[in-house]
């Protein structure tokens, strides 16, 4: 699975496809997922910023266990939380997203080992786990935003 920043970077590449949706492959479009990729790693990088290191408890989770070994998550079973669910996808405004997400990614650097974000799901996360979670729910989306671009390659032949 690649790093982090080389997932965004695969995001940016795909704001060109933001258009292409199939309801047979995703509800989202390319740019739902791209611009939901993005809110999920504002919102969760925002949490560990604001959490208290000194409150977090690790607590085992085989929800957790199970897709960090996998570095799989299921399709269809969860739908993302309204916070993170964008209800406009606008190319221009994917931009400035990513130009916060670069910012948050930067400090998220510095913070404590035990800054952690709570998961509705996972419980607790510390910030090694959450960069890991990062990158498989990244990798999730990019693997659909995939499936949908080759399909309408595919079509447009």
């Amino acid at each position: 699975m690649e790093s982090l920043e080389r997932q965004i970077h695969q995001l940016e590449e795909n704001i060109a496809h933001a258009h292409v949706s199939n309801f047979q492959i995703s509800e989202g479009s390319v740019g739902w997922h791209i611009e939901h990729s993005l809110l999920v790693m504002i919102t969760v990088i925002s949490a560990l910023k604001k959490s208290d290191p000194n409150s977090y408890r690790w607590v085992f989770n085989w929800k957790r266990v199970w897709i960090f070994f996998t570095q799989k998550i299921p399709r269809g079973r969860v739908k993302a939380p309204k916070y993170v669910d964008p209800l406009h996808v606008n190319p221009l405004h994917v931009t400035d997203v990513l130009a916060k997400v670069h910012q948050l990614l930067e400090e998220m650097k510095t913070l404590p080992s035990k800054s952690y974000f709570r998961h509705f799901i996972f419980g607790d996360l510390a910030l090694k786990d959450t960069h890991y979670f990062l990158r498989v729910h990244t990798h999730h989306h990019l693997k659909i935003m995939a499936e949908l671009i080759n399909d309408d390659a595919k079509a447009g032949q």
